[in-house]
């Protein structure tokens, strides 16, 4: 069969005239793909938690359907992880802007100018009430992701096992209440302003350290959260069940077992399409639109 055979060929309504000139144009593919996966975040980002069949993390965190595809579990557990990443930033002190440095700013412009003791007191407790802020998002999203992973964890080993690691990047009880923070009867890491505010009046430096230092609390959790977002869909929810969603998102294809392990962070329909043009291109030995598949599976 030649190549003009085949762009003139029809299936179900749908020109494989058409479906030559698309695939061709693999950067518009990716396009697509990026701009529908961007379409699922916000979706999911937009969910209540008023349905019985929703888990939320909380009001302000990503919540899927226990239904969901593995897809959208993905991108839901992408963004909490991006939202712990940079609130984790916040608060590192090797990191521009942090909260530490400015109050550290404030205090050395307060000792500079003792005639003017108010006003640079007043910048002084700004500094201290946006390093309460800073510490009470990071528990906020620390938490979101807590909720999520045990929410979730039924998707795969690789999921309890993330868990676990978030849970051990967490010092003592001691520790956290060296900062004004602790674990509520839900588990739950809250912030008390209050000791918090007190044990930065008496020891700034110790507190800066054991959130924001080299081997503290911010830098452990933010690291995990950057290395989970860096890793292969098989390491966050688990090989057996990740090839097994693979499967599922291609079950209405003729797709070889080799792309049914292949699971991305692209919406099922795009998976669902993939799949069936790449064993379509085969079946009518169209080898142009295989090679430009490659690109794309």
């Amino acid at each position: 069969m030649t190549t003009s055979g085949v762009s003139n060929y029809s299936y179900s309504g749908y020109s494989y005239n058409n479906y030559q000139n698309d695939m061709l144009n693999s950067s518009s593919w990716v396009d697509k793909a990026n701009q529908e996966a961007e379409n699922i975040k916000n979706s999911t980002s937009n969910k209540t938690s008023s349905s019985s069949s929703t888990s939320s993390s909380s009001s302000s965190g990503v919540s899927v359907g226990s239904g969901a595809s593995t897809s959208t579990f993905l991108l839901g557990y992408q963004a909490n992880l991006e939202d712990l990443e940079a609130s984790a930033s916040k608060l590192q002190v090797t990191n521009k802007d942090n909260v530490f440095t400015k109050y550290e700013n404030a205090l050395a412009e307060l000792a500079k100018h003792p005639e003017d003791k108010e006003t640079y007191q007043k910048k002084v407790d700004e500094a201290a009430n946006d390093i309460v802020a800073a510490y009470k998002d990071f528990a906020n999203k620390y938490n979101n992701v807590m909720d999520y992973l045990s929410n979730n964890q039924e998707r795969g080993s690789g999921i309890a096992a993330q868990l676990e690691s978030f849970k051990r990047m967490m010092p003592n009880e001691k520790t956290l209440k060296a900062m004004g923070m602790s674990f509520d009867t839900n588990g739950k890491l809250q912030v008390d302003e209050k000791s918090l505010k007190e044990a930065l009046e008496k020891d700034p430096t110790y507190v800066k350290e054991l959130m924001g230092g080299q081997f503290g609390i911010a830098e452990r959790v933010g690291s995990k959260a950057t290395s989970i977002l860096d890793s292969s869909v098989d390491k966050i929810i688990g090989s057996n069940e990740s090839s097994d969603s693979a499967s599922s998102s291609s079950a209405s294809s003729s797709s070889t077992s080799t792309s049914n392990k292949k699971v991305s962070a692209m919406s099922d329909s795009f998976l669902q399409f993939a799949s069936f043009a790449k064993s379509g291109a085969y079946n009518l030995s169209n080898y142009y639109a295989v090679s430009m598949l490659n690109i794309l599976v």
